[in-house]
């Protein structure tokens, strides 16, 4: 079975990530943590902030542990979520560039670095090489068709004739080059609403309006 945290800071964005969470884990039938970050002084406030949580996890008939947590870090976070299968974190907690390669070097899961919240009704992965990014293509397919959401591909021409028939399923289109103009182009004529990246993609997240997911190296 599989399980995801989630990082809630009470933010605007928080919240809207926690919707994607929720709607996440109640079509896969998977628990999540919900570790609530807040200044020790505010123990009020976070203990409202997790009744709330637990009454939209109820809703979306979610099995459901909130936890307090006395800062945001990597180090925490290991420490309270050491083996999931995805954190899914509000995009302006990941502010610092180094934060989301620390946390997928110290982890074992992919990241998810979300903006909005979404129903996730389309899916693109970028594979950047067919050899080393099959686990990343494994982890996103199997995904898109637990939640029945189609999934595009996108490629070089040498990657896609690699991979189209491992992934027929997916519906490939070749990028000119790896820009964030490039993909943001394609994947604003397709209306996707999250793309999975490799981890050697992750300098273009900062630059991608769009939720995404980073797969560990």
């Amino acid at each position: 079975m599989q399980r995801f945290a989630l990082v809630h800071d009470g933010s605007s964005q928080g919240w809207k990530v926690a919707y994607l969470a929720f709607h996440l884990s109640s079509r896969l039938g998977a628990p999540l943590l919900v570790l609530l970050v807040g200044p020790e002084i505010d123990s009020e406030m976070i203990a409202q902030r997790a009744a709330q949580v637990e009454v939209g996890g109820r809703a979306a008939g979610l099995v459901l542990t909130t936890r307090p947590v006395k800062d945001f870090s990597v180090e925490v976070v290991v420490e309270n979520a050491p083996s999931y299968d995805g954190l899914i974190l509000p995009r302006h907690l990941v502010q610092d560039e180094n934060l989301p390669s620390r946390f997928l070097e110290s982890l074992s899961y992919p990241l998810w670095i979300v903006t909005e919240e979404s129903e996730m009704r389309n899916m693109a992965v970028l594979a950047g090489n067919a050899t080393t990014d099959r686990g990343l293509m494994a982890h996103a397919t199997s995904l898109s068709q637990r939640l029945q959401a189609p999934m595009i591909g996108l490629a070089s021409q040498q990657t896609i004739a690699s991979l189209r028939r491992l992934y027929a399923a997916v519906s490939w289109y070749q990028l000119p080059d790896f820009s964030s103009t490039a993909i943001t182009g394609i994947l604003g004529q397709l209306d996707v609403d999250i793309l999975f990246l490799p981890f050697s993609g992750l300098s273009l997240v900062k630059e991608l309006p769009i939720n995404c997911v980073v797969y560990p190296a």
